[in-house]
């Protein structure tokens, strides 16, 4: 059993961080009670306590450790699994005041950052120096810290890689209070990805990357799901190295198209109903190398069966058509009266078999079922909107959401996805990863935090 915050407690915590970052009872603002998790149950933190510095963090795990304390560390809590939310009470961690650039090495091309800097303030960051931070999850208003708990990744994973691939070094607060690098041991590298649950990241240096000179986006609409995927696997095969290949499903595009007034992507073509898009961007050093890949992409048009190929080359066209993709997620919550996500990872040659599957499951079920997919990494977002009640959606989806997991892992996939594990996906995550491998994620979890203070019932229970 975990000890009760206490008024001692509070007293030491404010030692640490000055009484005014010391927030209890009341006080608490109901933020800190969820994340943006659909339907989540609220929990209550008995203290939430703000952060400034590596020396604080280190004494508040110190102190927690000592008295057996639950701690859950919080950033901006945009995630969606419930990664964020104390479920075992204790005290909230927040970072999102520890926000700042520490520096910019021009040599090495490296960014050293706080983690409750935003990831949209990190690309602006990056930016400024001519170079790009790649990976691109849809929340740009995320911490940096919350995106590599979650080794988040988004559309451009396919080319770059995900968040993991881009941290150089980190410091890292452990379970008892002491201060590490990231790069000191082979097994601290566990930390990325582990969603708060082995230690706490209070300074990041990412690794930049010079930004593309040219790119162009390509649309490619079809008739169904399978030529559409087909296609995808052609392009790879093809040696053309897209830094995004999406799979767009009509009854999503249209959905959203008709929330936001931005129809940006193809749902008819000549009179006929297209059944999905690939969105695929081109980079290239100048005009001539992206014109000759355009040319060489379009001799394949006839053996990828797509019903038209549209060019999307202006800054206008293309920022018209990341925003309408942007907001697949945000017009589910404006367009429907009840609406959730499934987020999962599998093989790209696998893809086809689980939209489907989820369509026709959805179906019978009275669920509007849409997809997209970053093909390649094999992220698949599987949205439902329902008209009726909550008190009907929230069991039909319940039963969906395990058949569709069970599909899943049928299909050699994982459940984590983009989005983590959390708590919502952690008794499903413990069945479809297998006794073998989940015992080494308990046994890794025990070596870490031995009093399981770190955010407790995540990941691994």
């Amino acid at each position: 059993m975990f000890a009760k915050f206490s008024a001692e407690m509070a007293a030491r915590l404010e030692e640490i961080v000055g009484k005014g970052n010391v927030i209890q009872g009341e006080d608490i603002g109901m933020d800190f009670w969820h994340d943006e998790l659909p339907y989540g149950a609220a929990h209550s933190p008995e203290a939430v306590v703000e952060a400034h510095s590596t020396e604080e963090v280190s004494r508040i795990m110190e102190l927690c450790s000592r008295y057996e304390l639950p701690v859950t560390v919080r950033g901006a809590g945009t995630g969606k699994v419930g990664g964020s939310v104390p479920i075992q009470g204790g005290i909230v961690l927040s970072l999102k005041a520890m926000n700042q650039l520490i520096s910019f090495d021009e040599e090495t091309g490296t960014l050293t950052v706080q983690p409750g800097m935003l990831v949209q303030d990190v690309k602006a960051e990056a930016e400024k120096h001519g170079l790009c931070y790649p990976p691109d999850p849809g929340e740009k208003t995320a911490t940096i810290g919350g995106n590599v708990s979650t080794n988040a990744g988004g559309p451009c994973a396919l080319k770059y890689g995900s968040a993991r691939d881009y941290v150089a070094d980190a410091v890292l607060v452990l379970a008892d209070g002491a201060v590490a690098k990231l790069s000191d041991k082979e097994e601290y590298a566990s930390v990325i990805g582990s969603e708060g649950t082995l230690a706490v990241i209070t300074q990041l240096s990412l690794k930049l990357v010079k930004k593309p000179a040219k790119d162009v986006i390509l649309l490619f609409p079809f008739m169904d799901t399978e030529s559409c995927l087909n296609a995808a696997a052609k392009i790879t095969e093809a040696g053309f190295e897209p830094a995004v290949m999406e799979y767009l499903d009509t009854d999503l595009v249209e959905f959203s198209g008709n929330v936001t007034g931005n129809p940006v992507f193809p749902v008819e073509m000549d009179g006929e109903r297209v059944g999905a898009t690939l969105m695929v961007s081109l980079e290239g050093e100048d005009d001539d190398e992206l014109d000759e890949k355009m040319e060489s992409i379009a001799e394949l048009a006839e053996e990828l069966e797509c019903l038209d190929i549209l060019v999307v080359d202006t800054p206008t066209l293309k920022r018209d058509t990341w925003e309408a993709h942007d907001a697949f997620h945000t017009s589910m919550e404006a367009g429907a009266k009840c609406s959730d996500e499934l987020n999962v990872k599998l093989p790209q040659e696998n893809i086809a078999q689980l939209v489907e599957y989820a369509k026709e499951q959805g179906e019978k079920a009275g669920l509007n079922v849409m997809c997209y997919a970053h093909v390649g990494s094999g992220g698949v977002h599987i949205h439902t909107a329902y008209d009726g009640s909550k008190e009907e959606f929230l069991p039909l989806m319940s039963a969906f959401a395990a058949d569709v997991y069970a599909r899943c892992a049928q299909l050699s996939g994982c459940i984590v996805g983009e989005y983590g594990v959390g708590y919502a996906k952690v008794d499903t995550y413990k069945q479809t990863l297998g006794q073998e491998a989940y015992a080494e994620l308990s046994a890794r979890k025990a070596a870490f935090d031995p009093k399981h203070i770190l955010n407790p019932g995540k990941v691994v229970i």
